[in-house]
């Protein structure tokens, strides 16, 4: 697989990410990747290998998790033809969110994390597609 790229994400803590709101969608234009098989990590650091603070696999639209549907009629934004594309919709519940590590030294900072998605697609290999900072806003609405 050759698509690959990075991609911070800033997300807030007492609020869903992703899913309807399309804020987190991921369009692969020209392919049908909607069987394939996603997974998604969100750790405190690159390597760390304890478990993850969020951990997101296949899932149905509107679930946590990773959902992910072609349509064949999707328009290319630029050129204007008809070519199809997936897309890739992660979301992680409220609570979720809410159940993230708070910055100790100081609970109005943003905290720093680190995510990256696999794909494995028909006929291709496991592979990294995209990865990326991922930033926790604390947000002030409770």
């Amino acid at each position: 697989m050759s698509i690959f790229f990075e991609r911070g994400i800033v997300a807030w803590r007492r609020v869903p990410f992703g899913g309807a709101s399309g804020d987190a969608d991921i369009v692969v234009l020209g392919l049908d990747w909607s069987d394939a098989t996603y997974a998604m990590q969100i750790r405190a650091a690159p390597g760390d290998t304890g478990d993850p603070l969020v951990s997101l696999a296949n899932a149905a639209a509107g679930s946590q998790g990773i959902s992910a549907a072609y349509d064949a009629d999707y328009v290319h934004p630029i050129t204007g033809a008809t070519v199809g594309a997936t897309t890739i919709r992660p979301q992680i519940d409220e609570t979720t969110m809410e159940g993230l590590p708070v910055n100790p030294d100081d609970p109005a900072s943003p905290i720093y994390l680190w995510w990256d998605m696999h794909v494995t697609a028909a006929g291709l290999p496991k592979a990294v597609f995209c990865q990326g900072k991922f930033t926790v806003d604390p947000g002030v609405t409770i």
